[in-house]
């Protein structure tokens, strides 16, 4: 069963998608915490992600990381490719480009309730976020563009997103085993990123500006606030005028706003398994504490962003709610 709940954004700006020959509406769609070879509600949300693609047509899908389950890929020639993303989501209406970011499981970190774990290796095979960073998938699949951290540019300059790589700056992750993986978190610095991405905010002459990490700054779902992004991230994006956030990380919907100068959160976590309720209810205007996804379209006078819920219970939550952003 699903429920379509919208979150309308308003802005006065001509918002276009540049490798769009058809101009507004722009449309995409936005999911996370999937891959998971088709188990735990990943395939019926697929479905449903498909449907709902077939309806609107989208220019292109977000993922917001945690992409393959349960610690990445252990080489380029993975099945787990297949299983989590060709196959899951083979539907006519979403063969359009994927822009991917790197969640904490594709670094390499263990899914503790799911065999094998990440420290079971087979041959020469090993876990490092270098592989779903490889240019041989595109060759299995042309959809996946997956880097670190990137921008895309829209409406002739009018809208930039900016995509990070919010891994490295959790820090209790530098701690654990896979935090020394190749290419993993040891080989980055977030204080750099972080530096980088601050210069091209303040320099960006977009009317909107909107960042995608896997991580929330905040979050009343079971990870809670990711403090390292709400003490560096979120003033660096306040100044800079951010008006939206999107994350996943916590396997649920959620929106969150916490005053009119921080961006609005949107949490689409939800691509698969979802089985932990919310912790509070701190500055959300809106939780869904089961599996779906997040669509966006925009057009000359809005964004619309609508959160697509699948669940058994899904008939007990109130259709459709709006919040507008003045850019």
């Amino acid at each position: 069963m699903a429920v379509c709940t919208a979150v309308l954004l308003l802005s006065g700006a001509l918002l276009t998608q540049k490798h769009s020959s058809s101009g507004l509406p722009i449309k995409f769609m936005v999911i996370g915490d999937f891959g998971r070879r088709g188990a735990y509600n990943q395939t019926e949300v697929a479905e449903l992600f498909a449907i709902k693609a077939a309806a609107m047509h989208p220019d292109f899908i977000i993922s917001v990381g945690d992409n393959m389950y349960p610690s990445g890929l252990s080489s380029p020639d993975d099945a787990a490719f297949d299983a989590s993303f060709v196959q899951p989501y083979h539907a006519k209406s979403l063969q359009v480009p994927w822009y991917v970011i790197l969640g904490n499981h594709d670094y390499g970190d263990k899914c503790y309730d799911e065999p094998p774990g990440c420290y079971v290796y087979s041959g020469d095979s090993f876990y490092s976020p270098l592989h779903q960073l490889d240019a041989t998938l595109v060759e299995r699949d042309w959809r996946w563009n997956c880097h670190r951290s990137f921008e895309m540019t829209l409406g002739e300059g009018l809208v930039e997103l900016f995509f990070i790589d919010t891994n490295p700056a959790v820090q209790k992750y530098y701690d654990r085993p896979w935090a020394n993986f190749t290419g993993g978190l040891k080989s980055q610095d977030w204080s750099a990123q972080l530096s980088s991405l601050e210069r091209k905010l303040h320099a960006s002459k977009a009317a909107w500006k909107i960042v995608i990490g896997h991580h929330p700054p905040r979050s009343n779902g079971h990870h809670g606030n990711t403090v390292e992004l709400l003490d560096s991230l979120e003033p660096i994006m306040q100044e800079a005028g951010v008006q939206a956030y999107f994350a996943g990380h916590d396997h649920n919907l959620e929106h969150i706003h916490a005053s009119n100068n921080t961006p609005h959160y949107i949490i689409s976590g939800g691509g698969s398994k979802s089985d932990r309720p919310f912790i509070g209810v701190t500055d959300s205007l809106f939780q869904w504490p089961y599996s779906g996804f997040v669509t966006a379209e925009l057009s000359k006078e809005e964004l619309i962003v609508y959160f697509c819920g699948y669940g058994t219970e899904a008939d007990d939550l109130e259709p459709m709610y709006s919040v507008r952003i003045a850019v």
